[in-house]
This record gives structure tokens, sequence and C-alpha cells, in this order.
């Protein structure tokens, strides 16, 4: 026989649960809301509720989300409450907007937990600003800095902009709140 076996039991992966907290108002001091994304093998995921990604507004919170989540994670026992990851999308913003380099990694950031989500809640972003969002990300996992790499390839920054917002908005519709 040819055919591979399938292993039995089947492998168990250590499932880890992380705290993410979101900044939209540059005023704002700390994280506006919250979801937890978790974290089984290979991939992470968010919890989501009815194929919707759950946020919740205080990290006491958490526990709370968890159980109302149904994607796979709500039978763990506990949830974290300190914060794993901030994603400053106002910051995000205006790195991409003003700045030469990523110095402190958080539009990478921005992109890679907008990709997980969007997965998630099985959105495809539109191919131009999939183009750009994978092309700047790319970029910055070789280097901080961007702004020559936008110029070089013609995109610019109001079209990497257009592309995060797009994400936020579309992560924004496709939410449910504890």
């Amino acid at each position: 026989m040819d055919r591979q076996m399938v292993a039995f039991p089947p492998k168990v992966y250590d499932r880890e649960l992380y705290l993410v907290g979101f900044r939209l108002d540059p005023e704002a001091p700390k994280p506006q809301f919250y979801t937890l994304i978790g974290s089984e093998g290979e991939g992470e995921r968010p919890i989501t509720r009815q194929e919707r990604i759950l946020f919740f507004r205080k990290p006491e919170d958490a526990l709370k989300a968890l159980k109302a989540s149904d994607n796979g994670f709500s039978d763990m026992r506990s949830a974290p409450v300190e914060l794993e990851l901030l994603c400053d999308v106002s910051e995000a913003l205006y790195v991409a907007n003003q700045m030469k380099e990523d110095a402190d990694g958080l539009l990478f950031e921005m992109i890679a937990v907008f990709d997980d989500l969007l997965r998630a809640v099985k959105l495809g972003v539109p191919a131009e600003y999939s183009k750009v969002l994978g092309a700047v990300a790319t970029r910055l996992g070789e280097s901080p800095e961007f702004a020559s790499f936008l110029r070089e390839s013609g995109a610019t920054r109001e079209k990497l902009e257009d592309a995060l917002l797009w994400c936020v908005g579309a992560v924004a519709v496709k939410s449910s709140w504890v």
C-alpha cells in the first residue's frame, strides 16, 4: 500500500491564548478593546462567535468572552488578563503615512494581526490592497525601512493607508461584542 497512514491517536497540540488589545484613538492611554487569539499548533486565530470576531472592552471580560466563543477555544479553563500584544492602529497609520521606517514594528504587527482576523472570518482582501499589504509585510520582514520600497515599487502611502483602513472596516463589520 502506498497510502499514508493516519496517525493514531491524532497529534495533540499545545494550545495557548493571548490577550491582544487594540487602540484606535491616538489620545487613548490604553487599549480601547480586546480579543483573544489562540495558538494551536502552527496556526493562530481569534476567538469568534457565529463566524464573527469576538471583542470585549475590559481585560477582566476575557473569560466571559472565551466562554461565549464557539470556534474551539471555549473549553479552555482560563483566559489571560495580561496584555500580550497591543495592535496600535493609530500609531501604525501614522507610521504608514509619515515615517521612513517601522522601527518598533507597529505597522508589521498590524498587518499580521489583521491578516489573522480576516482569515478567521473568511474575508478576502481586494487584490489592489492585498498586493500592497503583502509587499509591505514582506519588506518589513526583511528591513524596518519601507519608504524607499514604496517609491521604487510605485506603491503610495495613500494606497497603503486605504488598504489598512479597509482591513479595519472589514473587521469591524464582521465583529461581535461581549
